[in-house]
């Protein structure tokens, strides 16, 4: 078995509705930290530490994780060990709207 549990954050990129409503994007990434802005300017950066941190926002962006690139850093062992015989399980989380079908099927329908 190639691992035990990982995880990961995806960027989606903003939808329809959050461009209409010129919605602040307060998140920026690195290749393993997610750092959430205070909208405001109040208060500094706060930063979380994941396995993956995910930038799929802009594709113009040098950081830019395509579904491609994320299927190679996660979902590949997934698929290799269930073929293995091990369990094996991918769990999104995230409110209504937040990606998880993004991340799960685009490029696959």
């Amino acid at each position: 078995m190639a691992s035990a549990v990982k995880v990961a954050v995806r960027m989606r990129p903003l939808n329809e509705r959050e461009k209409i409503l010129n919605s602040k994007v307060i998140v920026t990434m690195n290749p393993e930290t997610t750092f959430l802005q205070d909208p405001n300017n109040q208060r500094p950066p706060k930063a979380f530490h994941f396995d993956h941190s995910f930038w799929s926002m802009d594709k113009k962006n040098e950081n830019y994780a395509s579904q491609d690139y994320v299927y190679e850093k996660l979902g590949k062992d997934v698929l290799q060990n269930a073929i293995d015989g091990y369990n094996a399980c991918i769990f999104a989380y995230g409110q209504t709207g937040s990606g998880k079908s993004y991340s799960m099927r685009v490029g696959m329908i």
